[in-house]
């Protein structure tokens, strides 16, 4: 299990359209990509300058993106992490005792979620980018 750094950081937020406009204000951030829209989420990438964030506004908790409470206007949801080979860390995490998750696939990426508790509080995303690490 090899962890190569920091894919992105996501944000649950109260309203992407909002949150897209403040952050172009204040740090010149800019949407990227098509948004995601979905029964349960509404997902928007931003890049601020290198740094990649998810926008995730969250109609049914899960898998990394607790809803909001009342009052709260952003909450972060979930790290990804890139990891050379999926298959590899998968089964070193859950040698550890880590639950694990929500596991998916795109062209370009798979994934899988750890359970917050199992991984000190806070849900990871691990990720293989297809044709950059040693998996599949």
């Amino acid at each position: 299990m090899k962890l190569l750094g920091l894919d992105h950081i996501a944000f649950v937020v109260r309203s992407i359209d909002e949150t897209v406009a403040r952050a172009g204000d204040i740090a010149d951030g800019r949407a990227v990509g098509e948004r995601f829209v979905s029964d349960d989420i509404d997902l928007q990438v931003l890049l601020c300058g290198e740094s990649t964030l998810e926008l995730i506004e969250v109609r049914a908790a899960g898998f990394g993106m607790p809803k909001l409470e009342d009052g709260e206007t952003a909450v972060i949801g979930h790290f990804g992490i890139e990891v050379d080979d999926l298959e590899d860390t998968k089964a070193e995490l859950t040698r550890r005792g880590v639950v694990l998750e929500g596991e998916a696939e795109t062209d370009e990426v798979r994934w899988i979620f750890t359970a917050p508790q199992t991984t000190f509080g806070v849900t990871l995303q691990l990720m293989e980018h297809k044709g950059r690490g040693t998996g599949a």
